[in-house]
């Protein structure tokens, strides 16, 4: 056997379990729950795909998630309202995967869009279970390298990323990570209702609003360097005269906390919301068709505006 051939074989595994149903890592949500998501999810995509899509659900692996925050939370409600988004309206097929494998350059072209659901913690370096599987790379060290190029390789040359809620909390040893999403975690100073600011009414990420401010109750965070309005479009923010600012724990003095953009990453798309603790959110229609579109967006069928734009835009 080559050593080329150990990773295609891992790869069929990893897929074929992905498929079959949520990884082992990740719970099955009860079915009532089910049922809600699936009667709020839309009936069809924003646009129609412009082609067959597949999407990786990326979830915490299995040797962190035991000390995942969002273990038996927001993952797998998140794992079961993205694949059922998938079902439901046909715009892409969704496998949900914790295997390290999947993130082989052999696995990811097979993909259009990777969601990183709440995936937390340094989960990019192979943990040693894993390496039973990757070893034929080399040692742990060059297995990362080979793991981080793979990633980024995968958006630079067109591929999307759709983030969601503590994914921006991953990786902290890993510049390049923090520098593709546009922030580091810097503390939720409210798990309360806020008002939410449409930055950008007529945007097509922000369809699922009506081009209208709102509410929303979630644990909301606050963002960090490289966070630069420079780099990144934001599309929400929060509205703070019609938020609580009397919290504890508030770090920024400028009062620019956004809540989802979009910026460029060579040719690929990157999405990000705070938006995902709450597991209610995933049965909230609105949620769900902004989750949809930035997953479409991802993939190449939504077209949006992605540029920078570094003045604040207030909203209607």
């Amino acid at each position: 056997m080559t050593s080329r051939s150990v990773p295609i074989i891992v790869l069929a595994a990893a897929v074929a379990l992905a498929t079959s149903g949520l990884m082992a890592a990740v719970e099955e949500i009860p079915a009532h729950r089910q049922k809600q998501i699936r009667e709020a999810a839309p009936e069809k995509p924003g646009v129609a795909p412009k082609k067959q899509r597949s999407v990786l659900v990326w979830c915490t692996p299995a040797h962190l998630y035991e000390k995942d925050p969002h273990k038996g939370y927001c993952i797998p409600y998140g794992a079961c309202a993205i694949k059922t988004l998938g079902e439901k309206t046909g715009a892409f097929k969704a496998t949900v995967s914790d295997d390290l494998a999947v993130m082989l350059p052999e696995s990811l072209k097979t993909f259009d869009a990777i969601v990183l659901n709440n995936a937390s913690g340094p989960w990019i370096t192979p943990s040693d279970e894993a390496m039973e599987k990757l070893k034929t790379h080399g040692d742990k060290a060059a297995v990362e390298e080979l793991l981080r190029k793979s990633f980024l390789d995968f958006v630079k040359n067109g591929g999307g990323i759709a983030a969601y809620h503590f994914a921006i909390g991953a990786n902290r040893h890993w510049p390049e990570f923090r520098e593709m999403l546009g922030a580091t975690f810097w503390g939720h100073p409210w798990n309360e209702e806020i008002g939410v600011k449409v930055e950008e009414p007529d945007h097509p990420l922000v369809a699922a609003f009506g081009g209208k401010d709102f509410r929303l109750a979630d644990e909301i965070f606050q963002y960090n360097v490289p966070y630069s309005r420079e780099n990144l479009r934001v599309l929400l923010s929060i509205d703070t005269a019609k938020t609580n600012m009397e919290v504890k724990f508030i770090n920024r003095k400028d009062n620019d906390f956004a809540l989802a953009w979009v910026k460029p990453y060579g040719k690929g798309r990157i999405f990000y919301t705070s938006f995902g603790h709450r597991t209610e959110l995933y049965w909230n229609p609105s949620i769900l068709r902004f989750y949809l579109d930035a997953i479409q967006f991802a993939a190449g069928d939504l077209d949006a505006p992605a540029a920078p734009r570094a003045k604040k835009i207030q909203g209607p």
